[in-house]
């Protein structure tokens, strides 16, 4: 299943409670204010690297807000045609 999250985990509970819910095989998509939950070395990070899922970070969002280079291994950078890609891949899909 595909979980996408727009919300920044410091202004809402949407990313944990994904974490809490989503099955440790999901596939979790940044995008929006989200993304700030990927940069290297915050909190959200190693919850997200702890949490076992792929996790794929939305590269136009991340340079809107300027924090494309704090974006770092496990989480893997995707542009528009690769979000496409994601959503064609997975037949069920949750948004928080």
């Amino acid at each position: 299943m595909l979980h996408t999250v727009s919300s920044s985990p410091y202004a809402s509970a949407s990313l944990a409670n994904c974490l809490r819910y989503s099955e440790p095989h999901s596939e979790i998509l940044l995008l929006e204010d989200a993304v700030v939950a990927g940069i290297s070395g915050g909190q959200w990070h190693e919850k997200l690297i702890s949490s076992e899922r792929r996790v794929y970070v939305l590269k136009e969002d991340a340079v809107a807000r300027g924090i494309l280079e704090n974006i770092t291994s496990p989480f893997e950078l995707i542009d528009i045609s690769g979000f496409v890609d994601l959503t064609a891949r997975h037949v069920t899909q949750m948004t928080w």
